[in-house]
């Protein structure tokens, strides 16, 4: 039987989502989670697929242990999505199928798993009207955005755009139907309570016009088990590392800059992941880096271990995992105000935090680094410290204090 404290968690996809659904079970607080689509080995048609070692291994990234007696999935949904992602990769087209898979996720939910009493807990662009129907009932909605609202993300990029036409086909998140837009900025004012990720995100929903008593901070986690330490070692070069998706939205102009401003043969930087858009720009630097593409997780830490910073030059990030996993790996990190950094990073202890666009600042400290490598590396060992902080133990913790402040409320 659903209680008023029990909390159905609904998303289209995957994120963190499925993070927040075992901390709530594990708080005795789950009641459903409705998502797309979700692996579990142990159930038909999974069973079948599980035989095949490479395919289980990338299914495996939508399974959480333990979590599976409270999952309804709807994997329909996310099928166009899927076949036009495998063919044509992260075309325009692709994208719109997300928003739709979106869409229409969310009304099935609206319509199937909204129930009389409990709290819903939707994500960003695919909980409208399943925040509607919350409030038909009586159900607290909750909406949690993972990224900047969608009125700053325009703004931002769009004037990088302008800024840096040459990167344009690299950035992601700034076209989306006209429909879906209206949902991104009507989602926030019908939940009764936000939840955002970081700072950044929070003052992106109040220059919005969110109210800010009902907006409500909540860091991620970042699984820091899997990034084991390595104390660094002096060595010959300094190499910087990147990981994450190979675009302007995450600033890499900004950094081949920093890197072409430090004339140093002594510096070797490495960037890890998927290229966005035609990669024509980014191949224009291809003197200064060596792109090691899409690695899995166990080849991401290997590289992490030979690497002695991580640059995360973001213009719109909602947190950046990336940074608590490559502190927890052991080495110090440099990323931007618009990213979780300001939470995370301290400043001149575990790494630096610069302003979005700044490529002289970040060759700067770039430069610092590379010249006090045995302060670099006690930096790294602080960084892993200063990562406890951000487990997803830690989050269950803040998640357990949020609910409290909402429930006061009710």
């Amino acid at each position: 039987m659903i209680t008023k404290n029990d909390i159905l968690v609904s998303h289209a996809g995957k994120q963190h989502s499925y993070k927040l659904a075992i901390s709530l079970q594990n708080m005795g607080r789950l009641s459903r989670f409705a998502t797309s689509s979700y692996y579990d080995p142990s159930r038909f048609p999974d069973t079948f697929f599980s035989r095949f070692t490479k395919l289980d291994k990338i299914l495996k990234k939508r399974h959480e242990p333990g979590l599976s007696d409270k999952v309804r999935r709807f994997p329909f949904f996310e099928v166009p999505e899927i076949i036009l992602r495998t063919l044509l990769g992260n075309k325009k087209i692709s994208s719109d199928a997300t928003c739709l898979r979106d869409m229409l996720f969310d009304r099935f939910v609206s319509k199937t798993q909204i129930y009389n009493s409990g709290i819903f807990w939707g994500f960003q662009g695919s909980c409208l009207e399943s925040l509607k129907a919350a409030k038909r009932k009586g159900i607290i909605a909750i909406a949690e955005f993972a990224t900047a609202h969608v009125t700053a993300a325009i703004r931002i990029l769009e004037e990088e755009r302008k800024r840096n036409p040459e990167w344009a086909d690299s950035i992601n998140n700034l076209c989306f139907p006209n429909w879906y837009l209206k949902r991104l900025k009507e989602e926030p004012f019908l939940a009764d309570f936000c939840v955002a990720a970081s700072e950044f995100s929070k003052k992106t929903l109040e220059d919005a016009n969110v109210e800010s008593k009902k907006i409500l901070l909540l860091p991620l986690g970042a699984s820091l088990e899997k990034f084991k330490f390595k104390k660094r070692k002096i060595k010959s070069n300094f190499q910087v590392l990147f990981v994450g998706s190979v675009g302007q939205r995450k600033g890499m102009k900004y950094l081949l800059e920093a890197i072409k401003m430090l004339r140093s043969n002594k510096v070797v930087t490495k960037i890890v992941g998927p290229i966005v858009g035609s990669g024509k720009a980014f191949r224009s630097y291809s003197n200064y880096y060596e792109y090691l593409g899409c690695l899995t997780q166990e080849e991401v830490l290997k590289v992490m271990h030979e690497s002695d910073c991580l640059v995360l030059p973001s213009l719109l990030e909602g947190f950046g995992l990336v940074i608590p996993e490559a502190m927890a790996s052991g080495m110090p990190v440099i990323a931007t105000t618009h990213t979780a950094a300001p939470e995370i990073i301290r400043e001149g202890r575990d790494g630096f935090i610069l302003e979005p666009c700044d490529a002289r600042g970040l060759a700067g400290k770039l430069d610092w680094l590379a010249t006090h490598k045995e302060k670099s590396i006690e930096m790294g060992q602080d960084a892993r410290e200063g990562s406890e902080k951000f487990s997803w133990k830690k989050h269950q913790e803040r998640l357990k204090q949020i609910l409290q402040v909402i429930e006061d409320e009710r």
